[in-house]
């Protein structure tokens, strides 16, 4: 073993919530160190958030050229060439990755790579290989993150039955592709396959995608799904599993149908990685299906012990693990940390795409709210029309008796950008009043949340509500 070093806060694991509250806690003086056992930059940079956008801006370009006509140009038909796109999202990780080491050095934060595991509150060893590490601190942050949750019956097999990390790593595509689960993987990977030219079958067990969403989104989401040729099986599971001597899988279906698939993704679900580093033994409460349980200050039931991320399963959002990371740093450093949970917004890259932030309607009903919706489709605006991407809508939700804005819902091209004025807006306890007044550049994709806005009080320029049209005769 190495001679023991002493740090003011050591964080494990160096996904966007880990390496971000590294650098964060540089800026404000504290000597700091991360350690990783994998790749700098965790799941999301690796095989997450950015190496799954690198390929969907791929299959929205072939979209688009598949279109070109449209827009009034001449092309020939395009095809995809695999191991160019593998080259692609590879050259944009290792960009990424390699920005993270940089920031990371640059800010004076050691870098220890290595298997940690709390032998105290204060104290870890780290093992990579035959080397192992001491290490001290006054404070320790838990930024692990989660892994893929295999359901019964699966598990991880080459380029069989896979989860998204190995989707991103396939040596071909697959001709067909059944995909177990209809949340934010599941979907995003589904509309990407279907897009390149994959046959695609998505299982799920709830009787609508995207949980976690708007019932109109969902709804949305459905139906465009189904547009691109996607064989949905919602209120249904996997009864059975044969594995054929050609090398594919059948699966029969809880609604009995059976389907023939070169290839499963498996996207049930992640499970916080909290096993095996010595938690328990310290006194680290572990909460149900291994999430690690923080208090509002982030801290776990030990005091110098935080936790951050999809460890606590609170949102498995990365830039929630970010805000996190930040926050707990402040409160290390003994600085004022406010943070607004309530705006943290949500993207889902399918095609359209989804981004939410607040309640949806079924959410604040079920407060007891009186509530009022203010809508906009986006076939009714011109930078759609103009741009060709006239699916979709944008729904506002607020307080009746107030107008405080109380979530947003974006289905359609580019909803991942257009969400931020609105989490600004709950964040600032903003009015639908406040939006609808606010002068948005023309033309823009940001007017539609004006005219949503306008909408809630049926004053919308560009939209004829049904019920006014009824009044006026």
């Amino acid at each position: 073993m190495s001679e023991s070093r002493h740090y003011q806060l050591i964080i494990v694991g160096t996904g966007p919530g880990g390496y971000v509250a590294a650098i964060r806690a540089a800026q404000l003086g504290l000597r700091t160190a991360v350690v990783e056992r994998e790749e700098l930059g965790g799941t999301c940079l690796n095989w997450g958030c950015i190496p799954t956008k690198a390929w969907i801006v791929t299959s929205h370009l072939l979209e688009q050229i598949k279109r070109a006509k449209e827009y009034g140009i001449e092309v020939g038909e395009p095809r995809i060439r695999w191991d160019w796109l593998l080259e692609r999202k590879g050259k944009v990780v290792r960009q990424m990755t390699g920005g993270v080491k940089t920031l990371l050095t640059g800010r004076g934060v050691d870098i220890h790579h290595g298997t940690a595991r709390l032998t105290a509150a204060n104290r870890m060893t780290v093992s990579g290989g035959e080397a192992r590490t001491e290490l001290t601190a006054d404070a320790v942050m838990l930024a692990t993150g989660a892994y893929a949750w295999m359901p019964p019956g699966f598990s991880l097999e080459g380029t069989r039955v896979i989860s998204s990390k190995e989707a991103l790593d396939l040596p071909q595509q697959p001709k067909r592709i059944a995909v177990l689960g209809g949340g934010v993987v599941g979907t995003e990977f589904a509309c990407f396959f279907a897009a390149v030219g994959s046959k695609v079958t998505l299982i799920e067990m709830l009787p609508r995608l995207v949980p976690a969403e708007d019932d109109e989104i969902a709804q949305a989401l459905e139906r465009e799904m189904k547009k691109q040729k996607i064989d949905l099986n919602l209120g249904t599971k996997v009864e059975d599993r044969r594995d054929n001597p050609d090398g594919s899988i059948t699966l029969t279906l809880g609604n009995g149908k059976t389907v023939d698939v070169d290839t499963v993704l498996v996207a049930t679900g992640r499970r916080p990685f909290s096993s095996d580093m010595g938690l328990e033994a310290v006194g680290v409460a572990i909460g149900d299906r291994g999430k690690i349980v923080v208090n509002d200050r982030l801290q776990t039931s030990v005091r110098n012990v935080y936790a951050i991320g999809d460890v606590t399963d609170i949102k498995q959002l990365a830039h929630f693990a970010s805000a996190q990371g930040k926050a707990a740093v402040a409160i290390i450093a003994g600085h004022p940390s406010q943070t607004n949970w309530r705006a943290v917004p949500a993207a889902t890259f399918t095609n359209p795409e989804i981004a939410s932030v607040g309640l949806t309607e079924r959410e604040a009903r079920a407060e007891g709210r009186e509530i009022k919706i203010g809508r906009f489709p986006f076939r009714a605006h011109g930078r759609n029309i103009a741009d060709g991407e006239t699916t979709g809508f944008v729904k506002l939700i607020g307080d009746a008796a107030t107008d405080q804005v109380l979530g947003a819902h974006i289905f359609g091209a580019k909803a991942s950008e257009l969400i931020h004025e609105c989490s600004l807006a709950i964040a600032a306890d903003l009015n639908l009043s406040d939006l609808a007044h606010a002068i948005h550049a023309h033309p823009t994709l940001t007017e539609a949340l004006g005219e949503a806005a306008e909408d809630a009080d049926g004053m919308a320029i560009h939209l004829i509500r049904l019920e006014a049209r009824t009044v006026a005769r």
